[in-house]
Order: structure tokens, then sequence, then C-alpha cells
């Protein structure tokens, strides 16, 4: 055969259209199913799809032929179809060529060709990842000790093979490849805990590649692959071993060339499977081509055709590769069948072509033998360039067909299409995210900071003031800037998991869960110091809960305790109730009562108005406004009155004026409040009013506007405490303060600006123990002294002489050494007594009729009836409700006369009411009697 003219890149001869339109068709993949479109009927959708392995003879100019075809394949139009030319008769490479029946000859080509598919030269959508392939490549090529070239010892060759797959997927992978570089490795061991480097350079890689072991895609698709029988002996490292060096060697060479053949196709039909999320796979639009060049009998050409044919045989799987074989002789298998047209010439047999073959391979293609496979096609003597019909010949056939032009990929799937697609998705993410986000943000907000997976999060809300608001019930600490506060939270917290804990232990013990209700568990801008009493009443009820623990008996009751805040004032009492307390009542019915109830104020009576139509009954601690009783039947306190409290003061001061111990005049300042929702200090101001009238003082009232809360508008236009207090000095009777500690604070400020030296005679209500049991705030202004009202003697000590000091003592005690402080306020004896009270309802109710629920309700009637023999004798005194039903008052209750020098001391200078078998101080209002008695 002549050769062409060198500027001619695909040779001339006669019938080289018809051959180009045939490779054209073969190499187009459709839109759907794999056979090629031009020549589809329902006879071929019945049957079985494939793409056949032509044979072109062309004689000596083989290998011309060859190149020609690649560079049809390379210019395609619009992108060059991923194809690998290999000439079987190249001995370039340096080593012997291997024997043309063996398994390396057919593993050099199969390599040689999954190198080419992998180039970037075939583009981005063509290139082929070879990983099972890759993999028995590894495999066939390593020795029994687990590597290249390596020896295995007489033992662990099953190690040495891991050890050697374990470097090769390292190597593979970037992450690992920079962290076990030695560079990387010594700079981490240097830099970062010893145990984070070990974790990232040896923990992590060997755990992902036992992960990657198992469920790997190329592992288990070996162990899954019907050849070599991979399932004996049943373990990936078994079956590795055997296509090792030497034990290869054994096994049977034809199935070791399938298995490779088979590990090649199956990373071609991977790479082409149609999935909807993998919009690369539309994108290959053009098979890919193997061109073998000088396929014959003296090298390995037949034997890996025949491999590749028996493979789809015996698979049935659709292989989309396309196998042109270049030679001067036809495979002697092909010839057999098609001897009656398989040497006709290009131009006579035009589209029959394809269609005898298809024909021949639908009817003969089940028995599956080899011969159907094939498609020899005799290729004329190339044209010289002198001949009379060169010309015409390259203009009509060739440069028509010389174009390859393949179909462009769906719209969906161009890469456009994808970036748009991902750009959207990215968008939608982000503002999917970012509408996460802000609705966690905004959740956080409205719950104190929590996010919604925070089991107190539901029962938490943000204030407008800022005030964390709710109940909290698993550890919540209401972002308190008190850490003896946070402190005391976390103790009642640990003790209600101690109470269920208990309860799953005896579960015939009564469970009696209290809703502790405070105007002060977080602050609003206020000082640490100014909320010690809200934590006081908390560790007395803490205290009583935890004497409760450690009773045993069948009738005593397990207690837990809910932290709950309503803000300051408890202005946000109502919304606690009707957002929180009444969904929790429903939820969990060991909820009996509710203590605490800071601050006489309008919104406390509205708080408990919301308490009663949820059904709770109230033990108020501190409260001693006279019209709270009025609120609701369900009410009730264990601290006096503010009428009992003014007729005490009125007692005393008359004591004092009359014994002339003083030279006071017979009159009284009352100073009380502006704020009109101060119902503490209005009612306290009336009452002390009509005592002190009584007892023959004539009666004075001034008010003073206490400060505003940020961004409120002033509650009048009266004075400022400062103020008032200047205006005190020249007085010459008593002056009683009827208001709040921190104006007390500020009256003080005033007297000791103008008169620090002749200061008047004050008395202060009992709301004035909160400034005396601070010692801090109470030594502020030495040489000032006052009296004032406390409900407690105002004197314990933690040496076990009362059950809420020795209890104190185990909890809290830091806390004693301030006792003796802290103690003038009250307010921890009188969070005990409440909870006392609630404690001794449920054993009453228990040893009277022990299969009665324990209701709100039932608890309500039981603490109504505590008097005469059933009376408490509490902490701060007795609690009696004198035998009349719709009495919520205790009678006669504890009020003492506390006295602060001019030293800051406090000392008491008497007590009137009942504290055991001792008698209260002669000047005090007469004794109730008791009903029935």
């Amino acid at each position: 055969m002549a050769s062409n003219a060198p500027d001619s890149p695909i040779p001339v001869f006669r019938g080289a259209g018809h051959l180009l339109r045939l490779i054209a068709d073969l190499v187009r993949r459709p839109r759907r199913r794999e056979c090629p479109e031009p020549v589809r009927h329902r006879d071929v959708a019945q049957g079985r799809e494939g793409l056949p392995v032509v044979c072109l003879v062309g004689g000596d100019d083989h290998a011309q032929l060859a190149k020609g075809i690649s560079y049809f394949l390379s210019h395609a139009d619009p992108r060059r179809v991923p194809h690998c030319l290999h000439d079987l008769q190249d001995g370039s490479t340096g080593s012997p060529p291997p024997a043309p029946d063996s398994v390396e000859a057919v593993r050099r080509t199969l390599e040689r060709l999954a190198q080419g598919f992998a180039l970037s030269v075939n583009g981005s959508d063509g290139r082929v990842r070879f990983r099972r392939f890759g993999l028995v490549n590894w495999l066939t090529q390593s020795s029994a000790g687990g590597g290249p070239g390596g020896a295995g010892g007489l033992e662990g060759n099953d190690h040495s093979l891991l050890q050697g797959l374990r470097e090769r997927e390292f190597r593979r992978r970037r992450l690992f490849g920079l962290l076990r570089s030695p560079e990387t490795e010594l700079a981490v061991d240097g830099n970062v805990p010893w145990w984070v480097w070990l974790f990232a350079v040896h923990v992590f890689p060997l755990a992902w590649f036992r992960i990657r072991r198992g469920l790997g895609r190329e592992y288990r698709w070996l162990l899954n692959q019907p050849y070599l029988a991979p399932r004996d002996p049943g373990t990936f490292v078994g079956f590795a071993e055997r296509l090792t060096v030497p034990h290869n060697q054994v096994e049977d060479p034809e199935q070791l060339r399938k298995l490779m053949v088979n590990a090649f196709l199956e990373d071609l039909r991977v790479a082409f499977r149609r999935r909807i999320w993998r919009p690369g796979t539309a994108r290959r639009t053009a098979y890919c081509v193997a061109l073998l060049d000088g396929v014959a009998a003296d090298n390995c050409g037949y034997q890996l055709l025949q491999a590749i044919i028996d493979v789809r045989n015996e698979t049935g799987a659709f292989d989309p590769l396309l196998v042109i074989g270049c030679s001067a002789e036809p495979p002697a298998e092909g010839t057999q069948v098609r001897a009656d047209w398989g040497h006709s010439s290009l131009w006579e047999l035009d589209d029959r072509l394809y269609g005898g073959w298809r024909d021949t391979f639908l009817h003969q293609g089940r028995a599956r033998n080899r011969a159907p496979w094939y498609l020899p096609v005799s290729v004329p003597p190339l044209m010289p360039p002198s001949e009379e019909q060169y010309e015409l010949t390259r203009r009509l056939e060739v440069a028509q067909d010389a174009r390859l032009r393949i179909p462009e990929p769906p719209r969906w799937a161009r890469r456009s299409m994808s970036v748009l697609a991902a750009c959207c998705l990215t968008v939608a993410l982000l503002g999917s995210g970012g509408l996460l986000w802000s609705r966690e943000s905004d959740y956080r907000r409205a719950h104190c900071g929590l996010n919604r997976f925070d089991e107190d999060a539901e029962t938490l809300r943000t204030a407008e003031t800022g005030e964390c608001i709710g109940v909290a019930r698993h550890g919540f600490t209401f972002h308190s800037p008190d850490p003896e506060m946070n402190k005391t939270l976390g103790t009642v917290y640990a003790q209600n998991r101690r109470a269920e804990a208990a309860h799953r232990e005896a579960p015939g013990r009564p469970l009696v869960t209290l809703v502790h209700l405070s105007a002060l568990l977080s602050s609003s801008g206020k000082p640490g110091g100014q909320l010690a009493y809200g934590r006081e009443s908390l560790q007395g009820a803490a205290s009583a809960q935890s004497r409760q623990l450690r009773s045993t008996g069948a009738n005593e009751p397990i207690l837990r305790i809910f932290p709950a805040n309503a803000g300051s004032g408890m202005r946000f009492g109502t919304r606690v109730v009707e957002e929180i307390l009444e969904g929790l009542i429903r939820q969990d019915p060991s909820i009996v009562g509710v203590t605490g109830l800071d601050q006489s104020r309008e919104a406390t009576n509205r708080t408990i108005r919301k308490l009663t139509a949820a059904g709770l009954p109230m033990v108020a601690t501190t409260l001693s406004a006279d019209t709270l009783v009025r609120q609701s039947p369900m009410y009730f306190q264990v601290s006096p009155q503010n009428t009992r409290e003014a007729a005490v003061a009125a007692a005393y001061a008359d004591h004092v004026v009359g014994g002339g111990k003083e030279k006071v005049a017979r009159q009284v300042r009352v100073i009380g409040s502006a704020d009109p929702t101060d119902t503490y200090s209005r009612t306290l101001s009336d009452d002390v009013a009509q005592r002190f009238r009584a007892k023959g003082f004539a009666v004075e009232r001034t008010s003073f506007a206490p400060p505003p809360a940020p961004g409120a508008e002033p509650s009048s236009d009266a004075p400022g405490p400062g103020t008032v207090g200047q205006r005190t000095c020249s007085y010459p009777g008593v002056v009683f303060f009827a208001g709040r500690s921190e104006d007390f604070e500020s009256l003080l400020g005033g007297i000791n600006e103008s008169c620090n030296s002749d200061p008047p005679t004050l008395i202060g209500g009992d709301d004035v123990a909160r400034l005396a049991a601070d010692a801090d705030r109470r030594e502020h202004y030495p040489g000032i002294p006052y009296d004032f009202l406390d409900f407690t003697l105002g004197s314990a000590r933690c040496d076990g002489t009362s059950e809420l000091y020795a209890e104190l003592s185990k909890l809290f005690p830091e806390e004693c050494a301030k006792v003796a402080s802290s103690s003038l306020d009250g307010h921890a004896a009188l969070g005990f007594d409440a909870v006392k009270l609630y404690v001794n309802a449920v054993k009453q109710l228990r040893e009277e009729a022990a299969e009665m629920p324990l209701t709100p309700p039932a608890v309500w009637h039981a603490i109504s009836g505590v008097h005469g023999d059933e009376a408490l004798d509490g902490e701060s005194g007795i609690i009696s409700f004198g035998g009349d039903v719709d009495r919520q008052v205790p009678l006669d209750k504890l009020l003492s006369v506390q006295h602060i020098d001019g030293m800051g001391r406090p000392t008491q200078a008497g007590f009137c009411g009942r504290v055991g078998g001792r008698q209260q101080s002669s000047w005090c209002p007469r004794l109730e009697p008791e009903k029935g008695r």
C-alpha cells in the first residue's frame, strides 16, 4: 500500500466516508438507553444492546489507519472523543515483552488504556477514574509481603499486605499524604498536644482505612465479582493474597484475565452510569474508544479481545467502550461467521455494515459465543496523492465526513447549568441557613439566650426589660450576677435530681413539687447585694427540701422545687402564670403549690389572682400588705400583716416616748412611697397613721418619689427619698419609714449629709430589714442609729440548735459566717417555714386518707386547718391560723424590734407574738385567743 501525503491526516481510500460514518454512529451516545439511535428499532430494544468489536483489516497500512482514526476522534466537534491509541507491536518500554498469551501482557495493555482514558486531554467529562482496576492492578504486581518487589516472611503476610494497602490509600488521599509527610508530622508533633498528634497522624487515618476497607466500593466490588471465586476463602485479605505474586501464578490465567478486564470495564460502566444527581454522566455524549493497532497472533491482542467478549457474554452488562482493532489479518472467530460479507468493499456495504452485524448479533448472540461480537471490515489500499481519483475521493468521501459531530449534552446537564444549579442551591442553602439562623437567633432572644434543644428553653422567656422570666427545672440560673445565687440554684437542681431518683427507688412515697416564684432571681441593673434576700429565701426552701430527702417515712413527701422568676417588682407574674405555669400544671400533676411571692405591689395582686384561676394554693414568705388576703381564698402567708406591724410599731414608740428614755415629742411623721402600685407602702402608711393616732401621737404624712425604672416616667412630682431625709433632720418626733429598703438607704444618705451628728428618731418597716441584713450596706452610714421591725428574733447560729440552720450549715457552709446579719431579715426562716407548711399538709393528707390524690385543692384545704395542736412551731415563730375557716394570716405572728446603734451593730429591743413558751415584751399588744380554746 502506498502512504498518503503528509498534509492529509486522515487516510484516503475508497469507502473512507462510510468507515468514518460507521465509527461516528457507534461513538455517539444516545440520550436514552445505550443502542445507537440511527439503527434502533423494536427488535433491538427487546434484545441485548452492545457495541461491536470492530476489526479493521488494512494490510500493511493499519498503523497509518489507526493514527488517522485517532486524529478523526481527536478533532470531534464540539469536544474530543475520549480514546486511547495503543500499539501492540511497540517494544519501546525497555523491559522484555511478555509472552503473547500471558496474563502480564493483557495487564500491561489494560494499564496503558487506563492511563490514556485517565489523561486530562480527554477533558474533565471524559476522564475515567479506574478505582477497581487500579486496585486489581496493584494487587497483581504486589508480592506476598505486601508491596511491589517486597519479600514476604513466613509470618504476617496479611499484615504486610494490609500495611501496603494502607500506604497506597494514604498516598491517594492528599490530606493523609500531607499529614503523614515527614515535615508535616514533625511540625504537628512539635506544635500541638501529643493526643492531637496521635489522633491526626495515626488513629484517624487507620480508622478511616478500616471503614474504607469495609465500605469502599472497590473493595466490596472485588469480593462480589464472579471471577476466581472471591468467596474462597471469603475474606478480603484472603482473596487479595491470592492476587499477589507468587500466588497469582497458580491461578487460572483465563479467570485472572477476565477479572482484570471486568474491573476495567466496571470502572467504565460506573463512569457512564446515568444518575440524576451526577449530571457529569449525562455530559458524556461519546463512548470511550480503545484503538488497538497491530492486533495479531504474536501479541496479546486476540487474548484481550476474547476476554472482553467473554466478560460481556457472562455479565450481560453494557460496556461503554468501542474497541477498534487494526491489523493485517482478521480474527479467525469473526470470519467464520461472516465469510459471505466480511471482506466486502465498504462502499458496497454502506448502512448495511452495522445493520448486518446487528441482525447476526440478535439471532446468534444468545448463544453467548464470541463470533457474533466481531465486526470485521476490510479496508481498501490507501490512495497515493498521485492517483487520479485521490483528490475526488478526498473531497467526496473524506472531507464531508472528516468532521465528527457528537451530540450536545442536555441543557440541564451542561456545565453552565450545573454551575447555575450549584449557585442556586448555595443561595438556597445560605438563605435557608440564614432564615434558620435568624429564627434561631429570634428564638434565643425570646428564650433567655437558650437554643431550642435546651431543656429549660420552653419554660423561659425574655421580658421587655431584658430580664429572664419563667420557670427553670433543669439548671438555668436566670443570668444572675450573684455567684452565691448561682450556687444556691445549682444546689436546688441537684436536690431535684436526687428527689427524682429517690422517688424511683421508693414510688410509694408521694412526690411533691413546689414552684418558688420570686421577684428577684435575676437582676435588672441592680447590684448583687440587693438580691441577697431572694437568695436567702431560696436557701431556706432548699434547706427544707434537703431535710425531706433524708427522711425515710412512708408518708414523708419527696420534695422538688422549681425556681421561677417574675421579674423585678413581680411585674411579669401574670405572664409567667399564663404562658408557662398553666401548661406545666397539665404536664406535671405533682405541682401542688407556690411559695415565694416577693413584694406587695399591684403586680403581685394580679399574680395572686392568676394563680387562683390556675387552681394553685400559695404560701407567701415576706408579703405583709393588708389587701393581699382579699385577692384569693387560696392565698396564705407566713409573715404578719401590716396592721399587726403598725400595732407593734405604735406600741414600741409609745413605750419609748412614754418611758422618758428619749426626749422625743409625741408626734410621728409617716414617710411613704408616692408610687401608686406599691401596695405595701400605701397600706403600711395607712395602718401606721391609724395605730399611732390611737396611741395619742400627732400624725404627719409625707411622700417621696422612688427612682423610676430605666426608660420609665417618674411616678409623681414628689421629692426623692434623699431630699425627704434632709427635711427630717429638725423633726422633733418619731419618723416612721414605710417604704422599700433601697429608698431607706437613700433617706439615710440625706440625713447623713445634713444632720449626721444629731439624726432624728427613726423606725423602719420590715422591708428595712433587707438593708440591715447586709453588713456592707448597713455600715455605710455610721453614726445614724435606727430601729426596724423584723419577722424573726434576729439572732441565730449554725450550731445545730434549729432545723433550718443545721441544714444550712451542710448545704451552704459559707453562709454560716453571715447568719448573724442575714437572720435579721428573716427570709431564710420564712422560706423554710413556707415549705414546711406544704410538707405538713401532705403528711396530714397521707395519714388521714392515704388513697386521696394529692391535688392542689386538697393541699390548700389541709393548710387552712393548721391551728391549735397542729400549729407549726417554725423557725420564724408559731404559725397558726387560729381555727377560722377564712383566716389566711398567722395568729399573733412573731415581730421583733431590732436596733442598729451608731456603730452599725444590731441588737434586739424586744419582740411580740407567739414563740414557743417564751413571753413577749411587756409593751406589746395583747395576744388574740385561738378559737376553740
